[in-house]
């Protein structure tokens, strides 16, 4: 059986999972918080550093300079989906 540590290391899947526990947590804040659904486009934020993340990363590796550090990505991340939940706080 496989060791999960490497799997786990992985800036991909770091960011990746940032992701998705703000998409999990922007679904929770819209139906106890908010008490209104989220716009699509609020709701696409977190895919959208992941997105912005992949792209830095890709570009990096392309010119042979460093990767960039997950731990920046997974907390613009979060910070993100905590601004949107507080723009949509009534």
């Amino acid at each position: 059986m496989a060791r999960t540590g490497p799997f786990f290391k992985n800036p991909h899947i770091q960011v990746s999972l940032a992701a998705g526990l703000s998409i999990i947590g922007l679904a929770l804040a819209s139906k106890y918080v908010t008490g209104e659904p989220l716009d699509y486009l609020e709701l696409a934020v977190p895919p959208f550093v992941l997105t912005i993340f992949e792209s830095v990363d890709a570009r990096r590796r392309k010119d042979g300079r460093p990767r960039p550090r997950p731990l920046w990505w997974i907390a613009a991340t979060f910070a993100a989906t905590a601004l949107v939940v507080l723009l949509n706080v009534r």
